[in-house]
This record gives C-alpha cells, structure tokens and sequence, in this order.
C-alpha cells in the first residue's frame, strides 16, 4: 500500500511541476515586453517546415520526425534479427550477435553518426545502376544502429520472460523452433516488447537533433545557420520552442508506454 502511495505523490509531484512550468511559460508569452515572443510566432512555420510560408517541406522538426520514424523502421527489422539471432542455440549465431549487440550499445550515437558520414561512400554502384547516398541517408542508418541493438535486448528480454513451461508445453506438441517462436513465445512477448519499442523510439525521436552534425536541414541546424542573425536573447525563446517541440512530442509516448508498462506487469501480477 506504501509504494502505490508513493507511486502516486510521485505522479502528483510530477504533474505539479509541469503545471508550474507551462504556467511560468504562458506568463512569459503574455507579457513579452521585447516582442521575443512575437518573433518566435512569426518564424514557426520555418522551424516546423523549414519554409517561412510552412510549404514545400523543406525541412524543420517535421524532418526529425521523419528521420526518427525511417530510422525506427530500419532498426525494428534489424533488431528483430539481431534479437532473435541471439536467442539462437547454435554459438556460431549468438555470440557474433552478442558482441555487434554490445558494441552497438556502448558506442555513443554522435561518434556513430560521425563514422556513417565518412565510412559510407558518397555514391555507390550495383547492377549497373549508381546510387547517392545523401548526408540524410546516412544520418537514418546512423541512428537506426544503436537503436536496433537495445530493441534487440528488447527482445531477448521480453522472450526469456516468457514461462519455461510455455516452451515444454509446445515442445511436448512436436512443434519446431520456428513454429515455437511464431505461434507461442512472440505473440506473448509482443505485450512487453510494445512498451520498450515506444520508449526506445521517444529516445530516438530525442536524439534525431545529432542529425545536425550531417548538415541536414533539420530543427537544429535550422537554428544554428539561419537564425544565426537573431540576438543571443531573441535565440533562447527560439531554443526553448524547440526544446517544447520535442517535449510535446516525445511525453506522450513516453507517457502511452509508461501505461501500457504498468498494465503489463499487472496482467503478469
């Protein structure tokens, strides 16, 4: 009973502080004596589209969520193999998958990003056919990388979470690995999989702002090259909206897979 009420005076402590900060942020909208505010509101469209009229799309924070969502694409086929490579029985398969696994982990996203932007050739040639590979390319590969190896332990945690007596059961059924896997212990890890895959691409929408370091014309470069002209004061507003973009996107999924966490263990409860 004592750690439900402290689950929730932590909810309500929360809660409270971001009521305290959004109402700090609309006093300062309302006020704006230097017109900071105004500016802002004036070069929304540019930062959300990287057009001043909001069309073409040429950019801004709607290219982040592409890049965040092609991104999670590639590393949810990737972890997947990588996931249930190390799940493999045969040594040959896991512990290769074990040590990419690591090593993608460890390895920290800008260095990443860095070495997809010069280890990966500018133009590539197959079948006849020549193929660039643009600094946006690259970007999504970098950060599909790290992202596709933490779902991957995503995965080989939610599969051992699975009851042993799952895998005698459909064993004693003559079921094969693969039939196993597909019938049995995927569609039940799938409930514990959902709400590690929503943080980790929250995590990953966060940290679609290092795609500046490739020089795509994301929110962040957007800031740092065509805003450079504003003030240092008119530039925090312009840092605090960004940072608000992200928030505003990123919290309620962090908060739909906190929920769909919580539910989970108690099903499992």
């Amino acid at each position: 009973m004592s750690d439900v009420l402290y689950l929730k005076r932590k909810k309500q402590t929360r809660h409270a502080f971001l009521f305290i900060g959004l109402l700090i942020l609309l006093f300062s909208m309302v006020t704006d004596r230097g017109g900071e505010w105004r500016q802002v509101w004036e070069k929304l469209p540019l930062l959300l589209t990287g057009s001043m009229h909001g069309w073409p799309l040429n950019g801004g924070f709607i290219l982040n969520i592409f890049i965040g969502i092609a991104s999670m694409a590639i590393a949810t086929v990737l972890g997947l193999f990588l996931g249930l490579m190390m799940l493999a029985k045969r040594r040959w398969l896991s512990i290769p998958a074990r040590a990419v696994m690591n090593f993608l982990r460890n390895a920290p996203w800008l260095v990443l990003l860095f070495s997809m932007l010069y280890l990966l050739p500018y133009r590539v040639e197959w079948l006849g056919f020549q193929f660039t590979l643009s600094p946006l390319f690259k970007a999504i590969v970098g950060l599909s990388l790290p992202t596709a190896a933490n779902f991957a332990e995503v995965i080989r945690g939610a599969v051992n979470s699975v009851h042993s007596g799952q895998w005698e059961s459909a064993r004693s059924l003559g079921y094969s690995q693969w039939q196993i896997y597909r019938i049995v212990i995927l569609p039940q890890a799938l409930r514990r999989i959902i709400p590690g895959w929503m943080n980790l691409y929250a995590l990953l929408a966060i940290s679609t702002a290092l795609a500046t370091v490739t020089g795509v014309q994301e929110v962040v470069t957007l800031l740092r090259t065509t805003l450079a002209t504003e003030s240092e004061g008119s530039l925090v507003y312009f840092y605090v909206t960004v940072l608000l973009m992200f928030f505003c996107y990123c919290y309620p999924i962090a908060l739909l897979a906190r929920r769909l966490e919580n539910q989970t263990k108690g099903d499992a409860i």
